[in-house]
């Protein structure tokens, strides 16, 4: 937990990081959202561009090679996690939906599979709270719950 602390206090002083491991990775970008794997104990960063798991005080490394705008991100469980937001340019470009929907993982980021709202919903916000799953949808501009794991949503709080 200190490396993850050191880190991030490294990343938002604006000094460089060890984020980018070509120069065809656009590395972290800004920084939408930080969890905690209770697998073991990893801080993960969901970024402008991409996951990326914190290792040391000035390595984050990319999940899987992907590189998707994770707008909302939480975790749920042991290597189980909740992202929306928008898929990178390549996916754009391939004809994909501008929104991801909600997407979880159940491998810490390795594969994401799509729950809903696929091409519709932007979560800007994701925030669990005993079984319900609360969620601010930018498209809509309204907050959202849902009592199964994101598979359905109900309007408001």
């Amino acid at each position: 937990m200190a490396a993850a602390v050191a880190f991030l206090a490294t990343a938002c002083s604006g000094q460089p990081q060890n984020a980018t491991p070509s120069p065809d990775d656009p590395g972290i970008g800004h920084i939408h959202g930080l969890g905690i794997d209770p697998a073991d104990g990893t801080l993960y960063i969901a970024g402008h561009y991409g996951l990326f798991q914190v290792r040391s005080t000035s390595t984050a490394t990319r999940v899987a090679d992907r590189i998707q705008d994770h707008m909302g991100f939480t975790v749920i469980g042991p290597n189980t996690f909740l992202a929306s937001g928008h898929p990178g340019a390549h996916d754009m470009a391939a004809g994909g939906a501008p929104h991801l929907g909600l997407i979880r993982t159940t491998d810490a980021g390795v594969t994401w599979t799509t729950v809903s709202e696929s091409g519709t919903a932007d979560f800007h916000a994701l925030q669990p709270a005993g079984t319900v799953l609360y969620a601010y949808d930018s498209q809509t501009s309204r907050v959202r719950r849902s009592t199964d794991e994101g598979r359905t949503w109900i309007q408001g709080a």
